[in-house]
């Protein structure tokens, strides 16, 4: 009897450690294998030793959340832009002898292109400023046939280009997440010109105007001038556009609007000469037409960041 009730105290002991014993089904004792700092929660992942809590507090949750978007929202990016697409003419002057001469307003086809660095600062979730530095080209082409001026038929094909560095500073908006909202200022210094005429007659020969006093003749486009642009033009900017990232890199991808508010030409008026001779009205009068020739753009914009 004695034997069998040392048996049972035993039994119960063991039965009682079993009962109270931590294992994380590994075999491994818990309270042990917390202070080793290696519990396994049943999917690989080791839980946290004695005396760290398991779950963060709604507060530390919070901070650590704010910590991380507001490294992110400072994020400061330089990349590649890229802009092509069309210009116009606004203030496109409408007197009948200048369009005879230069061509109305439908007559041109402008284009718009633009490379260069792009800037990228965040300042927080919804605001970010982008300053760029760009190469511009803006180019202007007609063709015109049957162009009667001075007594003569011609055809007039003339090209028009003119090279700038601008500077575009936009502060961009973002509503929802991938969707921007820009609007800005742009600095342009237009640094060269390039401007070719063919002025040939009805049958493609080379145009001649003859002095009606002395019979000399002289070839027509050589009497035109040299075509001129102002050096700095202000501008305002306006566009709208998505973002998204493509292997690790962020991308812009938009449409853009922007208008000169100077005039690009430098001379603010034209006047017409025949062989020297002022061009008169019929009440012998000097015919002076007042210029004040802008330049719009709109451009596909494409923004690739580095880093």
């Amino acid at each position: 009897m004695k034997k069998i009730m040392i048996a049972s105290a035993i039994a119960m002991m063991c039965l009682s450690a079993n009962v109270f014993a931590e294992d994380d089904g590994y075999g491994n004792d818990i309270p042990s294998a917390r202070e080793e700092g290696t519990v396994d929660d049943g999917y690989g992942n080791k839980l946290p030793a004695n005396n760290e809590p398991e779950y963060k507090s709604y507060g530390e949750a919070r901070s650590s959340d704010e910590s991380a978007s507001s490294s992110d929202e400072h994020a400061f990016n330089i990349g590649l832009h890229l802009g092509f697409g069309f210009g116009n003419m606004l203030s496109y002057p409408s007197h009948p002898l200048y369009t005879a001469a230069m061509g109305k307003k439908e007559d041109w086809t402008n284009y718009s292109f633009d490379i260069g660095g792009v800037f990228k600062y965040r300042v927080n979730r919804f605001l970010t400023v982008v300053p760029e530095f760009n190469l511009g080209v803006g180019y202007s082409t007609k063709e015109l046939d049957n162009v009667k001026l001075f007594g003569y038929e011609l055809k007039i094909n003339e090209n028009r280009a003119f090279v700038n560095v601008n500077v575009p500073i936009t502060a961009r908006f973002t509503p929802i997440k991938y969707l921007y909202l820009e609007a800005g200022a742009r600095l342009n210094f237009n640094v060269a010109t390039s401007h070719s005429v063919d002025v040939t007659d009805k049958d493609g020969n080379t145009a001649y105007i003859t002095n009606p006093w002395t019979g000399e003749r002289t070839e027509l486009k050589e009497n035109l001038e040299k075509w001129e642009v102002n050096t700095f033009i202000p501008s305002v900017v306006a566009g709208i556009g998505g973002s998204f990232k493509y292997k690790n890199r962020d991308i812009d991808v938009g449409i853009r609007f922007t208008w000169d508010l100077t005039r690009l030409e430098k001379d603010d008026k034209i006047d017409f000469a025949y062989d020297g001779d002022q061009v008169m009205d019929e009440n012998n009068e000097k015919i002076v037409i007042k210029n004040n020739l802008k330049w719009m753009s709109f451009q596909f914009v494409i923004n690739y960041y580095l880093f």
